[in-house]
């Protein structure tokens, strides 16, 4: 097995300026920086993680902490953070917590007495502050609330929600509904006030299993107005659509349609549905980039440029379901 020694006899450096290259010290200079890469390189040396430890004084391990409740979400965005992590010399160790804060936080405590240097949590709680006691130690994603004292990253729907309304008021767009899964959008008044109290439908996701459940016609029968509606969960949008096809609406200049639904939520749209409906979403790869830059400067002292101290903001998918209001 090759040593540092001979990566050091090799490049013809001392031991410090090889140590200094291989932990990712900038002071060296790039050419002798480069010799001794191209020596690593040449005798296929890999680096201890023992000593990394030892010498930085950090495991270079992250723990993250993922629900087990949207496994599709959780895999996607553990695939884009672990990723991530490799790239800069870093692992992470992973821990479920089952649905209850309890298990979350017993899960953080685990992996900060197994040796992460921090823990990345994506809470399952509609708020972070059982997290409180331990914010020096991890970096938090909620999808449930918008802005918090511990929440270092919000992928909140109700932004989503928010963004998708702006878009349609710029396409002239006055009288907007919203078809709600109660459980999806926290009754938040600021966020509701977005909207004309008649011109909002809330469901309960149980209730989904009822096939006579018509979100347009319950909508339709308030009376009022309305050119375009959002919607947060997909079954509502696929009843949505089927509802206004039957009643001889030509989508999209009869009804703007823009699905909002939360990062965490199953992706429910039959494969009967050939329409396509435009959504206001998050990202999981951003999430991950952002969730990274924010552990690297939480545990590793790397300060955050400009970009990452914003936060996250949904992207615009646009499949042609919205058009201007005429």
């Amino acid at each position: 097995m090759t040593t540092i020694y001979e990566v050091a006899t090799r490049a013809g450096v001392s031991l410090s300026t090889v140590s200094r290259v291989l932990n990712g010290n900038k002071s060296v200079n790039p050419a002798m920086a480069e010799k001794v890469k191209q020596a690593a390189s040449e005798l296929h040396y890999t680096p201890s993680q023992k000593a990394r430890s030892l010498a930085s004084k950090h495991s270079h391990a992250i723990g993250i902490v993922l629900p087990n409740k949207h496994m599709l979400f959780a895999s996607h965005l553990l695939f884009s953070f672990e990723h991530i992590l490799r790239q800069h010399k870093k692992h992470c160790v992973i821990a479920f917590s089952h649905d209850t804060i309890e298990s979350e936080v017993e899960a953080i405590e685990f992996l900060l007495s197994q040796g992460c240097d921090g823990v990345f949590v994506t809470t399952i709680s509609s708020t972070t502050k059982h997290l409180h006691s331990l914010k020096d130690k991890i970096v938090t994603l909620s999808t449930g609330e918008a802005k918090a004292t511990v929440t270092d990253l919000s992928a909140s729907v109700a932004h989503c929600v928010s963004k998708a309304h702006h878009l349609l008021s710029e396409q002239g767009h006055t009288d907007i509904a919203l078809v709600n899964d109660r459980k999806t959008v926290s009754q938040n008044e600021t966020f509701l006030s977005l909207f004309k109290k008649q011109l909002i439908v809330n469901v309960d996701v149980d209730a989904l299993s009822d096939p006579f459940l018509d979100p347009l016609l319950e909508l339709m029968a308030k009376g009022e107005v309305f050119s375009a509606i959002i919607c947060t969960h997909d079954v509502l949008v696929e009843r949505l659509v089927n509802s206004a096809r039957e009643l001889g609406m030509v989508l999209p200049s009869d009804l703007s349609i823009i699905s909002s639904r939360p990062p965490n939520a199953h992706a429910e749209i039959s494969s009967s549905l050939t329409y396509s409906v435009s959504s206001v979403a998050y990202s999981t790869l951003d999430m991950a980039r952002a969730a990274a830059k924010k552990c690297f400067a939480a545990f590793y002292d790397d300060g955050l440029d400009e970009d990452s101290a914003k936060p996250l903001t949904p992207i615009f998918l646009d499949y042609g379901s919205t058009a201007p209001f005429s």
